[in-house]
């Protein structure tokens, strides 16, 4: 199985990357079709090889008209992190894409949210940084966002 999974760990990484996004949708019975192998078997990849741990996170859905979802997170950089300062009294002056990856895999590993609230957040989070210039006004929003969740204390 090993010299099949890593074919379909490189033909997903390559679809990644030819797509030049952090995430792709793929239907499973068409990936396995053209790898020549069992639904299965694709299952067996995203599950040891694209987990949470690793950078990713996988939504599928199966039955008719079922998809894969595969999200890439950014890598932490360690001479590129913003130190992130919470207290009760006073917001976050400054947060990374990778400090809230990190977040939602803490809140995944907790089951505080699922696969899909995951995915759905990291893509929020993502088009903040891309749109929103004022990092104060960011930040704002990113804490009503988490506070409304739930996610993290009010006050």
């Amino acid at each position: 199985m090993s010299v099949l999974a890593d074919k379909i760990e490189k033909f997903i990484l390559h679809k990644l990357l030819e797509e030049e996004e952090e995430n792709i949708v793929l239907r499973r019975n068409e990936l396995a079709d053209e790898l020549e192998c069992a639904p299965s078997q694709i299952s067996y990849v995203l599950s040891t090889r694209f987990s949470n741990d690793k950078g990713f996170i996988v939504e599928s859905r199966r039955g008719s008209g079922g998809f894969v979802r595969i999200v890439r997170l950014q890598k932490r950089k360690k001479h590129d992190r913003t130190p992130v300062t919470l207290s009760e009294r006073r917001p976050a002056v400054s947060i990374s894409m990778e400090d809230l990856d990190g977040l939602l895999f803490k809140l995944l590993k907790h089951k505080a949210v699922t696969n899909r609230e995951a995915i759905m957040l990291h893509q929020t989070f993502k088009s903040l940084f891309e749109e929103l210039d004022d990092e104060a006004q960011r930040m704002a929003v990113i804490t009503r966002i988490l506070k409304s969740l739930e996610l993290v204390p009010k006050g």
